[in-house]
């Protein structure tokens, strides 16, 4: 009797230890934790001199997004093609995680960028100021040589010469241009009254590697300074535009670089596909003020092009305004080329909110990407 009691609590202390533990493992589940990781790209084209360059620009331009994941769960990967010429970024779970996460969009985790060795591109054109006098000269002889790239308010105000001319500047340790509006009597070369122009462009008139071209793709630097104070229209203030020559849409600009006056002031990058202008991005004009900032503007021209856009002061490199967009419309139909345009260009409607103004520009370059 004693002997099967023991026996009986030994089958119910098994059923009671083991039956459990098993029932628990049937019920026992894995959470998944739902969440997002991405990788993302400031630019869709890097234009590079050597490796360090290279990482350095791309340290800069791609941002990894972890989601609720821990950083040492994921890895990151770089895989170049074989000529140097792309570079597709990746991001995952490690394998030993991957069971305990449900990414929701694993579309974003990778991003292609173009890359482009500096002395692989074509020779670009580069306009620089030299100094004092003949500025008109030097103008013309780079950008349309024997013809007339500058559109200037002269015509309007004879009695204060030249709109554009040179100045050494202290902080660039260099001759720059100096481009000159007066709220009164400048307006647009003596044929719009409600407007004020001075710019320089290339145009029909300029050599063929200054104008862009379908299934092209083109670089435009240069280096402008606002003054402390400057004023803007409540209508525009345009300082750099893209416009397509040829077709019905040739008098909307594709991409404008503008200022508004707000509240605060602000810097605006406008494009239009068509007739209908809209605004891709816009920042404050503060911290653009009284500081020598560098443009790298990289667009390809077709229907299913590229644009990056990156302005970043001179003295410590800090990025004031940056977009990319990898497929956008650059092209207009009918159009024979598009053309850049820097200057002042702006409305005088509101004349009450502007004053006589001084821009400076300097090192101008064009480069077209074979």
């Amino acid at each position: 009797m004693k002997k099967a009691f023991i026996t009986s609590l030994i089958v119910i202390s098994y059923f009671t230890i083991y039956g459990c533990n098993k029932n628990d493992e049937a019920t026992e589940t894995v959470n998944i934790i739902t969440t997002d990781i991405s990788v993302s790209s400031a630019v869709s084209t890097i234009i590079w001199t050597d490796n360090s360059d290279l990482n350095q620009q791309l340290n800069t331009a791609l941002a990894y997004n972890y989601g609720t994941a821990l950083v040492s769960q994921t890895e990151t990967a770089l895989d170049f093609n074989s000529n140097m010429t792309q570079v597709i970024a990746t991001i995952d779970f490690k394998t030993q995680f991957q069971s305990f996460y449900n990414d929701t969009n694993p579309s974003n985790n990778t991003v292609t960028i173009n890359l482009v060795q500096e002395s692989l591109t074509t020779e670009g054109v580069f306009l620089k100021a030299d100094g004092p006098g003949n500025t008109y000269n030097l103008i013309t002889s780079v950008l349309a040589p024997g013809a007339n790239p500058i559109e200037t308010p002269d015509c309007s105000h004879n009695a204060f010469g030249n709109h554009i001319d040179e100045v050494f500047d202290n902080d660039l340790n260099t001759n720059v241009f100096r481009f000159y509006l007066h709220t009164t009597p400048d307006d647009d070369r003596c044929i719009n009254f409600d407007r004020q122009r001075n710019e320089i462009k290339s145009y029909s008139q300029s050599p063929d590697n200054l104008l862009g071209i379908e299934n092209e793709t083109v670089v435009y630097k240069w280096k402008f300074k606002l003054p402390t104070g400057f004023q803007s229209s409540t209508n525009f203030t345009h300082i750099h535009q893209l416009k397509s020559v040829g077709g019905a849409l040739e008098s909307m600009p594709i991409y404008t670089l503008t200022t508004r006056k707000g509240t605060p002031d602000r810097i605006e990058l406008r494009y239009a596909e068509t007739d209908n202008q809209i605004t891709l991005l816009q920042t404050d004009l503060a911290p653009f003020l009284d500081t020598w900032v560098e443009v790298t503007e990289t667009i390809k021209y077709s229907t299913n092009g590229t644009y990056d856009i990156e302005i970043k002061t001179i003295n410590d490199g800090t990025i004031l305004l940056t977009y990319a967009n990898p497929s956008i419309n650059n092209w207009r139909p009918n159009a024979e080329f598009v053309r850049p345009k820097w200057g002042i260009y702006r409305s005088i409607i509101n004349v009450q909110d502007l004053r006589d103004e001084e821009v400076l520009f300097d090192e101008f370059s064009i480069t077209e990407i074979e």
